[in-house]
């Protein structure tokens, strides 16, 4: 896969606050990276940094192996970019809408017809075109709002709450969208909303404060997690005073999820825990969800 986009230490202050910390953040064709955060950790600061409406602070920003900042019109082809309320003309019906964004893209009429039907086809939107945007539900809306950041037909779409106020028929639709878009391109998607993420991305980048906490494969846990079972019960305390271990969470009487320091081996934990005669039932290994992810880079695995 090739790499469409890559920000090396991209950061960003205000009034000499910084909002975004120094962040380093790659894209390649087939990606869905989701920047997950509470409200405020500056995830649209970011995505406005990365289509070129807002000026890092510092770092640099690659679009295809051009710099965003020395060549920003051939970079900005390359980019497609819904804001979280998109930018629709209500009085407009989705064909002239759609007409005069290729325009203000620099297509001619006919470059121009072709690219409003496949960007309304890609967007299930065929059926609409004569239709006033005023008039449209807020699922179809969002569509049109889709439709004009592809019609260029860009490498790296750029989407900022994209299902934000939609009902669940209407977000599983717009989740099936950003799928079949990312099946030639890249896409970074932001939200606040886990199941989001964990329903439609592959990669994540959890943010906090402006801080990258954690950055990762959905995959793939994020460090070596086990559920053990003991015939024992001892304290959480003395299981956490393990060589091996970096944190331990109670499930239930005799029961934890224990994850392990990088490149521990999960045999040494079994000896330990066999040593010190707390009879090992249970060792079985375990993928994190997206939440207790969230929860130990946020809050260090409390609730």
């Amino acid at each position: 896969m090739s790499t469409l986009l890559n920000a090396k230490q991209l950061q960003r202050s205000f009034h000499g606050r910084p909002v975004v910390e120094p962040l380093d953040l790659q894209l390649s064709t087939g990606d869905i990276l989701g920047l997950l955060g509470p409200n405020g950790a500056g995830k649209s600061t970011i995505m406005r940094m990365l289509c070129g409406d807002l000026a890092p602070s510092g770092g640099a920003i690659e679009i295809g192996g051009d710099d965003l900042l020395q060549r920003p019109l051939p970079c900005k082809r390359r980019i497609g970019f819904l804001p979280e309320r998109p930018p629709l003309h209500q009085d407009q019906t989705v064909d002239e809408y759609l007409t005069d964004c290729g325009y203000l893209r620099g297509m001619d009429r006919s470059a121009c017809k072709t690219a409003r039907l496949q960007s309304k086809q890609q967007c299930g939107l065929e059926s609409v075109g004569s239709r006033l945007i005023r008039k449209l539900s807020k699922g179809y809306q969002q569509r049109v709002g889709l439709a004009q950041a592809i019609i260029h037909d860009p490498q790296v779409v750029i989407l900022d709450e994209p299902t934000d106020g939609l009902d669940p028929a209407q977000i599983r639709q717009v989740r099936e969208l950003i799928r079949s878009l990312a099946e030639t391109r890249g896409v970074i998607l932001s939200s606040h909303i886990l199941p989001e993420i964990q329903a439609t991305c592959n990669r994540v980048v959890i943010l906090q404060d402006g801080r990258t906490v954690y950055s990762g494969d959905l995959s793939t846990p994020a460090s070596p997690c086990y559920r053990i079972g003991l015939e024992q019960d001892p304290d959480e305390v003395l299981i956490a005073a393990l060589s091996p271990v970096t944190s331990v969470e109670r499930l239930h009487t005799d029961y934890f999820r224990v994850t392990l320091k990088t490149g521990a081996n999960p045999s040494e934990l079994s000896r330990l825990i066999l040593e010190k005669g707390w009879g090992l039932i249970e060792l079985t290994p375990e993928t994190l969800s997206l939440e207790q992810r969230y929860l130990q880079a946020t809050t260090g695995g409390e609730s």
